[in-house]
């Protein structure tokens, strides 16, 4: 399996960078330095290839592969020297969370220099912000959890998966995690000629305190399907000539969302009895969840960390701070989504899907996405896709797919997508 892991790394190397670069591979003492040992071996004729050593070897597979760079005259060096490409083959997936200060130094020199930067397996450092910063990440027989964590983001890069030459199903687990790709996204693309807007459902969303919350969320879920949209609440204040408002829920909904800019609004809980929902935001703090929980099967929560802090609390997973909840995303959506019927929509910059134990993670989204609002579109997308009366579970999956892509395919600056252009992106996915 080195030897495989080595011409993984090799073959996308080859690839993707023009022969005669300089490459820099660091080595540990375990296993994942063995496949940098045997890295260096099938890359010297190509390549200008350096070693450094941070730890001598120690397993047997290290010692074996370092024995034969050394009989190959491979060179080995004593300080860290400016490279084209650096290879991290360090730790993989034996390293632990503690680190020393001569592994920090390293990292953080390293991170410094200009280089085009390969993680083996697993970023070394991967639950600091100092971890070795990959432009890929070449992982060995299989996806790792820890790769799709949050604080993980800017330390992976793309995420590739080498094949060890032998059947995943002799090394990989079965998984209750599954990750989403572009090609997984199923739009409500409407196939039948003789229909009406009857026929693409009704959607109601809740005002609150602040409008313009329920109005971006009414306008997402116009945009992705739902034939017809209405505002309810306070019908004196103007909203967008697309959206209907009422007083009171209309009869014809088919479902509902509530929570955004809701402030002190207080919801009717009997709406949410029977209705596809979707609860966002301040109604995430209250208890009402629960009896609706209790009493409807088809209900979507879509909390941020904070958020979901105090869904934890109330559905009595535990009591943990926001950073702890970033630390361990998987674990406790997992645990929720288990006490707790509903679809559980984890958001963050891997957003996580989870019903029943099972978790789908999406990645595909970016920081454009870190605005005000975002969060709505988002709820009124899983809206417009129940309203049309798709299943919690594919509502979520496909409308968080939507929302990321748009923000993937977005041409301007990340920085200034607003509400708005995700609404419109819906046209062009």
């Amino acid at each position: 399996m080195v030897e495989n892991a080595a011409f993984g790394m090799a073959s996308y190397i080859r690839e993707h960078q023009k022969e005669g670069l300089k490459v820099l591979i660091l080595c540990g003492s375990g296993n994942n330095a063995a496949d940098g040992y045997a890295l260096a071996r099938l890359l010297q004729c190509s390549y200008r290839v350096d070693i450094f050593e941070l730890y001598p070897p120690k397993s047997e597979l290290a010692k074996l592969q370092h024995k034969r760079a050394k009989s190959l005259n491979i060179n080995f060096v004593d300080e860290i020297v400016d490279a084209d490409i650096i290879v991290d083959a360090l730790f993989g997936s034996g390293q632990k969370k503690e680190i020393d200060d001569r592994l920090k130094k390293l990292l953080l020199q390293v991170n410094s220099i200009k280089a085009f930067k390969i993680a083996c397996d697993i970023p070394t450092g991967i639950f600091y912000e100092f971890g070795f910063k990959a432009d890929v990440t070449l992982t060995m027989g299989a996806l790792k959890e820890v790769l799709f964590e949050d604080f993980a983001k800017d330390l992976v890069g793309d995420i590739k998966c080498c094949n060890l030459g032998l059947k995943r199903e002799f090394f990989e687990i079965k998984s209750d995690t599954f990750l989403l790709e572009e090609e997984d996204l199923k739009l409500p693309i409407r196939k039948d000629k003789n229909s009406n807007k009857g026929d693409f459902g009704y959607l109601s969303v809740i005002k609150g305190e602040q409008v313009g919350a329920s109005t971006i969320s009414a306008l997402a879920g116009y945009s992705f399907g739902a034939g017809l949209v209405s505002l309810v609440g306070d019908v004196s204040e103007k909203c967008s000539p697309l959206i209907m408002q009422n007083r009171i829920l209309s009869p014809k909904t088919t479902a509902i969302i509530g929570g955004m800019g809701l402030g002190n609004v207080k919801i009717k809980k009997e709406d949410f009895f029977c209705l596809p929902c979707v609860i966002d935001a301040d109604l995430l703090y209250d208890e009402v969840i629960k009896e609706i929980v209790e009493k409807n099967e088809n209900v979507v929560l879509t909390p941020h960390p904070k958020e979901f802090a105090s869904l934890l609390d109330m559905f009595k997973v535990g009591s943990f701070s926001t950073n702890e909840i970033q630390q361990n995303r998987f674990e406790l959506a997992r645990k929720f989504s288990l006490a707790c019927k509903a679809v559980l929509v984890l958001k963050g910059a891997n957003t996580i899907i989870a019903k029943n134990g099972v978790l789908y993670v999406c990645n595909l989204g970016n920081s454009s996405l870190a605005k005000g609002g975002s969060g709505d579109v988002l709820a009124g997308f899983i809206g417009g896709l129940l309203a049309q009366n798709r299943d919690t579970l594919d509502a979520s999956i496909n409308a968080v797919l939507a929302h990321a892509l748009i923000s993937k395919k977005f041409k301007a600056n990340n920085y200034s997508l607003t509400p708005y252009d995700l609404i419109e992106g819906a046209k062009w996915l």
